[in-house]
């Protein structure tokens, strides 16, 4: 994989964003980050719109990032689980931040989305707005 770079932003914050601007990687940071330590079952349940294959490839980047465990407890039967470490932990302090971010960016866009659909109606029936 390609990874863009900008000289004028830090590299670290960079290397960070290719890690979360990988399709649904943040969101299973995030689920794993509620729920402890998952099975891939569990994880496939509360991520339902995402495929098997994706689960899967996106979890060994994450243990490949050092982001997430891998944890095999001998059997039978064999389970294994999927957990967050240390750095991936880290996570929480982003999540906040992107949350609170989200709030604003819903709470604007939101009224952006009101100012746009009064002047559409405006521009339907301008008597109605001559009224007014």
């Amino acid at each position: 994989m390609k990874l863009r770079r900008s000289e004028h932003l830090c590299p670290k914050f960079q290397a960070a964003m290719d890690v979360l601007a990988r399709p649904w990687n943040g969101l299973i940071i995030a689920t794993l980050e509620q729920g402890g330590a998952l099975r891939f079952s569990e994880l496939r349940e509360r991520l339902a719109a995402m495929g098997d294959r994706m689960l899967a490839d996106r979890l060994k980047d994450l243990e490949a990032y050092g982001l997430v465990v891998r944890e095999v407890s001998p059997g039978p039967p064999v389970r294994v689980a999927y957990a967050l470490t240390e750095v991936g932990h880290g996570f929480r302090e982003v999540q906040s931040a992107i949350g609170r971010w989200g709030e604003r960016f819903a709470s604007a866009s939101a009224g952006r989305r009101r100012r746009s659909a009064a002047r559409n109606a405006d521009r339907r029936n301008p008597r109605d707005a001559t009224l007014g």
